[in-house]
């Protein structure tokens, strides 16, 4: 996660660019990444760098 100060001056975009270099060099075959369903404008972020959505998810918790 970027520092909300830090965000669109493209240190997200740098650090992603990073961990997939890191990871082909590793031998995989693909980088999957969660974010909260609230959060839209990571989501945004995902996909305008390749990302493809692909599940959306709810947790559930009971107090006892």
């Amino acid at each position: 996660m970027v520092d909300e100060t830090q965000r669109s001056a493209g240190t997200g975009a740098k650090l992603l660019q990073v961990a997939e270099r890191w990871a082909a060099e590793k031998g995989c075959k693909s980088v999957s990444v969660r974010s909260n369903v609230i959060r839209e404008r990571a989501h945004e972020f995902y996909l305008r760098n390749g990302y493809e959505h692909y599940k959306t998810q709810k947790a559930f918790q009971k107090f006892l």
